[in-house]
């Protein structure tokens, strides 16, 4: 659990103390203070008039919890550094603010600790890079988060770590109010004469719950680990991530790439045994003055091929390059598998040959493309089920698509107009083939012609629609069309034509 402060949201005269303020019962109250105000007696919560009664030279600021927990978010997406499972506190999710609006993070570090050589030495690195960002920090670590949370927010130490076991004894010495409970009752029980955990603890649960209600001793059991406490962290769980922290950061983009290839390098053998391949990943990379930089990339197929994922990672941080900006450099770099799929195995080619087939070339091709425009933006034709020309085609995202089988597709012109163009027709009566036709203001002269092939409507479709009878006919010159008549001399509307494309 860390408990963290920021001094100001707007720097103050030096050496004045400061405070942020909010409107309440009675008038203007202190939100937060930072440490000079505290060590001048002002604690939050306090009216403000009082506070400049005792300390005139007071600067405030009004308090913007929007904004405030907008930085808190940034915060915590830039401490996932430390672990991935990171929450902010207050959840707000029942709408409520902890204790005079107080917020901080709680951090799930099961199995993180031994990355940073235990969990005294994770809360110096903490601690260092809190300093860093110009915040004050409180850490604890506890087996439960209502102790963690107790301790950090009013434990007497900057940095507390609990043994295993030990939550009663941590416990006991701190105020009711650090068990996360509505002010109200906090305020009653100390009234009461029981002002600290270690005083509860004794006392039958019966009389507690018909005078205080549920809350008090459902937040007590969560602290001494008798009741499960949920924890719903900022970022989704992922099948497979890696990550390395620096002990010097790094600025260039060479420097980043190398280190994601080694990344990937150390996911592979993780993928393999899963039988899995990577479709989606993401690389987050944390730069020493809190920021992050993400890039996001989709891959066609499944792959595990380190190199290729590493290119699309340098065209996607290529087509970033306004918003490319080390700063003073990247301490951490994470890559995490966002999507993976069922890989199947594949047989090596015996004579040698390591060139991809070419459905892997194509998926290549798709994924460097959709490095650079946008993986939804690389879009190719696909057959549809219908003998409609101008409907039997229909453009798929590349990446989604997948090659069906059609047998006996019929020849169709390579240039397909985008709509039927009308054409002046002389041709053999009754319905026989043109002899001659003009399109574009440009006469031609029919040598050859092949037809008709006759296309009728979509019945559950095209009402009022006719029968299309399409011909290839070839000039003299050898161009070669492929037109149509609409309807047929017998109908009460004479027939018209169309040139719908051209062979190359």
């Amino acid at each position: 659990m860390e408990h963290f402060q920021r001094t100001a949201h707007v720097t103050p005269p030096e050496n004045a103390p400061f405070a942020l303020i909010v409107s309440g019962a009675g008038g203007w109250r202190l939100a937060a203070v930072d440490a000079k105000a505290r060590a001048l007696g002002l604690e939050t919560g306090e009216l403000l008039a009082d506070a400049r009664t005792r300390l005139p030279a007071l600067e405030t600021r009004p308090h913007e919890p929007g904004k405030s927990r907008a930085a808190l978010i940034r915060l915590a997406l830039w401490c996932t550094q430390f672990s991935p499972y990171v929450a902010p506190w207050p959840n707000q999710s029942d709408g409520r603010e902890d204790n005079h609006g107080s917020t901080g993070l709680t951090f799930n570090i099961e199995g993180c600790a031994h990355l940073f050589g235990g969990e005294p030495a994770m809360l110096d690195v903490m601690a260092a890079s809190f300093a860093k960002l110009g915040l004050t920090a409180r850490l604890a670590m506890a087996d439960t988060i209502g102790v963690a949370h107790a301790l950090a927010k009013h434990g007497h130490e900057n940095k507390t770590i609990v043994t295993p076991g030990g939550q009663c004894s941590a416990l006991a010495g701190l105020s009711v109010s650090a068990l996360r409970i509505a002010t109200e009752t906090a305020a009653v029980l100390k009234h009461l004469g029981l002002k600290t955990i270690g005083t509860l603890l004794p006392l039958p649960r019966a009389p507690l719950t018909a005078r205080f209600g549920p809350e008090l001793l459902t937040r007590l059991d969560q602290a001494l680990g008798r009741t499960r406490e949920s924890f719903s962290p900022l970022l989704p769980s992922v099948p497979v991530r890696a990550q390395a922290v620096l002990a010097e950061p790094i600025t260039s983009q060479d420097h980043v790439l190398k280190l994601t290839e080694k990344l990937i390098n150390d996911l592979v053998p993780v993928l393999e045994r899963e039988g899995k391949g990577a479709r989606a990943l993401k690389l987050t990379l944390f730069r020493i003055d809190g920021e992050i930089l993400e890039a996001h990339i989709r891959l066609t197929t499944a792959s595990r091929d380190a190199r290729h994922i590493v290119k699309l990672f340098s065209l996607k941080l290529d087509a970033l390059a306004d918003d490319y900006d080390a700063g003073f450099g990247f301490e951490a770099v994470r890559l995490a598998v966002t999507a993976a799929e069922r890989m199947e195995p594949s047989q090596t080619d015996l004579d040698g040959d390591s060139a991809p087939p070419r459905n892997e070339k194509l998926s290549l091709l798709i994924d460097r493309l959709g490095s650079r425009l946008g993986i939804e933006n690389v879009l190719r034709a696909g057959p549809r089920d219908t003998h409609i020309p101008e409907r039997a085609m229909v453009m798929h995202p590349a990446a989604q698509y997948r090659e069906k089988v059609w047998e006996e597709a019929p020849m169709r012109a390579l240039l397909m107009l985008p709509c039927a163009e009308p054409a002046e027709v002389m041709a053999l009566l009754p319905e026989g083939p043109p002899s001659q036709f003009s399109w574009r203001g440009v006469r031609y002269s029919v040598a050859h012609a092949e037809g008709p092939e006759r296309i009728r409507p979509e019945w559950w479709r095209d009402h009022g629609s006719r029968a299309r009878d399409y011909y290839t006919v070839e000039d003299i010159e050898g161009r070669r069309f492929w037109i149509y008549r609409d309807g047929a001399y017998d109908d009460k509307v004479s027939p018209r034509w169309f040139v719908h494309g051209v062979y190359a």
